[in-house]
């Protein structure tokens, strides 16, 4: 094999290394031993619990404010009336149970990726149970009186307190992650569909801390794999796992295999565990198509089938009222706004406002695409002569593309050119949320892959866009695209649909 894999764990690396000369193994290993103590001294459990209860404390003393010195809530007569000192034993209650509720609730578990949502609930339901073992001891004992009202501001600001430290701590990880520590570097074995949707999702948030070096394929039916995915690098083929794992320091291997390679699962394991990296075995049930999972026990057996992935009858019906609802609204909001970029086009350069093109949308039916002009009127002349070296012959975008006008610059920079297409969701060629639609000439070049992004209308924004638009390959497009037609719901809509917003703000991928 040649040194391929150990010049792609260089460029990936994000950690300062100071530039020694010829270091020794002994050296080398003991600085990797170094910063993965850093690494985990920085994510310990123990700072979250101490935060946990410098929050819980400052929540308690806000309360015993809230009620007994601003006087919020019904009046208190002096007998009802109590000092900070006689509530002490409430802090020295409450903060303890709710750490304890929090540690049984997974809260301080080492894992690399939670979500927001689930973190936010062990949160509110640990502060919860904290306010209620309180009560019921205090409504028992009765050893003072005390205020109802108190406990409802307790929960309430240690339930917020807690969150807030949640959101800092989560952005201060994010943040050193994104700066190189505490990265778990990933070779990824296989090179099926669920092996190149992994190593696209473990890459899309460099605030979850994982680094894909590359993956191994071998030859398959004789014809030898590619020797990249995308952005992702062919490190060589499953014989060379143990060779990678030591020359580009690899933290974890995802193994997933397709299944004509599934006779190699075991092999793979055992060689995992003798190099002691860990492994995960992703089960390559998706290979066709990608789905979602339902689970049949039988007499303790697990059945494992995969749900309807089509968007049809109601949930097209759900699909479809948030399209005309929204765009709707959107349409009538931006109408000022329309008016000042159709002068601006029309000021600065010669042709038509608005660019139409033929397009083809769900089940290869063409529609024309409507788009504020963005380049010179006649651009698609010069298409050819520009792109005639393009990356992918699927993917026409340039970020120094003469084409555009000054103003098109702009209105492509914040994605204001597309407003227009509001037009097509609303007539119901498109929809706010879908696969990008495409002209006719790349459509004709699809494969039998690429052509499940037909399934589905097209969309103002998707997957595709919010991932990183241009700055993705046209293999990683589709990979996204698929997922999100297995993988519908309404509720998927409306996350993608709030994740455009920074998307567009910051434009990444946008020229």
């Amino acid at each position: 094999m040649d040194g391929s894999g150990t010049r792609v764990s260089q460029r990936l690396s994000t950690r300062p290394e100071p530039a020694l000369a010829a270091p020794s193994d002994a050296r080398v290993a003991a600085g990797r031993a170094g910063q993965r103590a850093l690494d985990r001294l920085i994510t310990a459990p123990l700072w979250i619990a101490a935060g946990d209860a410098l929050a819980l404390f400052a929540a308690f003393v806000l309360a015993y404010a809230v009620r007994y010195v601003w006087h919020i809530g019904p009046e208190l007569n002096e007998f009802q009336a109590a000092p900070l000192e006689a509530y002490w034993i409430v802090a020295s209650l409450f903060v303890p149970v709710t750490l304890l509720s929090f540690a049984a609730l997974g809260r301080y578990q080492r894992r690399r990726v939670v979500p927001l949502v689930d973190d936010a609930r062990r949160v509110i339901l640990g502060a919860l149970l904290g306010t209620a073992v309180v009560i019921v001891v205090f409504f028992v004992s009765r050893p003072f009186f005390f205020s109802r009202l108190m406990f409802l501001y307790l929960f309430a600001f240690s339930a917020a307190a807690a969150c807030v430290w949640l959101l800092v701590r989560r952005a201060g990880i994010g943040a050193l992650r994104r700066a190189g520590y505490d990265n778990q570097r990933v070779l990824v074995a296989g090179n099926g569909v669920v092996a190149k949707y992994l190593m696209q999702q473990l890459s899309s948030s460099p605030s979850a801390g994982h680094r894909v070096v590359g993956y191994l394929a071998s030859v398959a039916d004789g014809n030898p794999p590619a020797e990249a995915f995308g952005r992702f690098r062919r490190l060589g083929d499953l014989s060379d796992l143990e060779t990678i794992i030591n020359t580009s320091e690899i933290d974890d291997v995802y193994i997933a295999l397709p299944s004509h390679e599934q006779h190699n699962l075991g092999d793979t394991v055992e060689r995992c565990q003798r190099q002691g990296v860990r492994f995960l075995v992703v089960p390559d049930l998706l290979e066709a198509h990608f789905g979602k999972f339902e689970f049949f026990p039988v007499a303790g057996i697990p059945l494992i089938t995969l749900s309807d992935t089509s968007i049809e009858g109601f949930k097209f019906v759900q699909k479809r009222a948030l399209d005309v609802l929204v765009s709707g609204l959107a349409l009538a909001v931006a109408a000022p706004l329309w008016l000042v970029l159709a002068i601006s086009i029309r000021l600065d350069s010669a042709g038509p406002v608005l660019f139409r093109q033929q397009r083809i949308g769900r089940n290869g039916r063409a529609f024309t695409v409507l788009k504020f002009r963005s380049m010179v009127h006649d651009a698609e002349a010069h298409k050819a002569e520009l792109f005639n070296g393009a990356r992918h012959p699927l993917l026409f975008k340039d970020p120094h593309d003469r084409r555009r006008t000054r103003v098109g610059r702009v209105i492509r920079r914040f994605s204001l050119d597309e407003l227009p297409q509001l037009l097509n969701v609303l007539l119901g060629d498109m929809s706010l949320v879908g696969p990008r639609a495409q002209v006719p000439d790349e459509v004709a070049q699809y494969d039998a892959w690429a052509r499940h992004r037909l399934r589905a209308l097209p969309g103002l924004t998707g997957l595709w866009q919010v991932s990183g638009r241009s700055d993705l390959p046209f293999e990683e497009m589709v990979m996204l695209d698929t997922y999100y037609i297995g993988n519908w719901s309404l509720g998927l809509d409306l996350h993608i649909l709030a994740r455009t917003i920074p998307a567009v703000i910051f434009g990444r991928g946008a020229y």
